[in-house]
């Protein structure tokens, strides 16, 4: 199912719905069994600098996600598909495959929001003044109660989200483990 408004293309799985969330405003659904790894959307829109995001319609500020230090993908002056109507919550049931590709990280079961944890998307932008932090009222035992641009920096988070980060964010994760190698002390031995 191919849905546009005004956002570009993006796609939405059938099996999902934008509704009311007991969390945040909208969010988006299982309207039927969604299975681990299946696409449960792919995410398409206008590339803007971050330094951009204060411009756009006050409506439309917090929907684009970083897809670079510099850049994030959105809508200039639509309103946003509802494929970007994903709640966070600090326990998701969603993970990116790639830099554009939402999947399911576990079988979502009809009635189930379908989340996912900002840490995977958000990190400190370069030449903006923009910081991301919100209070997340997402009501898991897993709660952080603040979400932030550096929770991706998380050893628990690096972890639990294996193979589930944005490619942006696993770049970074990767560059700094190898850092992290890098300034190890080496043992040498005396002679």
């Amino acid at each position: 199912m191919r849905i546009s408004s005004g956002t570009g293309d993006s796609w939405l799985n059938p099996k999902a719905e934008l509704r009311r969330s007991p969390v945040e405003g909208l969010g988006i659904f299982a309207r039927q069994r969604i299975r681990t790894g299946e696409r449960v959307a792919i995410f398409g829109g206008q590339i803007m600098r971050i330094k951009e995001l204060n411009r756009l319609p006050v409506g439309l500020q917090h929907y684009p996600f970083q897809i670079e230090e510099r850049f994030v993908l959105g809508s200039r002056n639509m309103r946003p598909h509802p494929a970007y109507r994903f709640n966070h919550s600090c326990d998701p049931n969603c993970g990116f495959r790639g830099q554009i590709f939402l999947v399911a990280m576990r079988d979502i079961f009809r009635g189930e929001e379908l989340t996912v944890d900002y840490a995977m998307l958000v990190a400190k932008s370069v030449g903006s003044r923009i910081k991301f932090e919100m209070s997340c009222q997402c009501g898991t035992t897993r709660c952080r109660s603040t979400i932030t641009e550096n929770d991706w920096k998380r050893p628990a988070l690096q972890k639990r989200y294996n193979g589930y980060f944005s490619l942006y964010i696993q770049e970074k994760i990767d560059a700094l483990r190898q850092t992290k190698r890098d300034i190890r002390p080496r043992n040498y031995s005396s002679p």
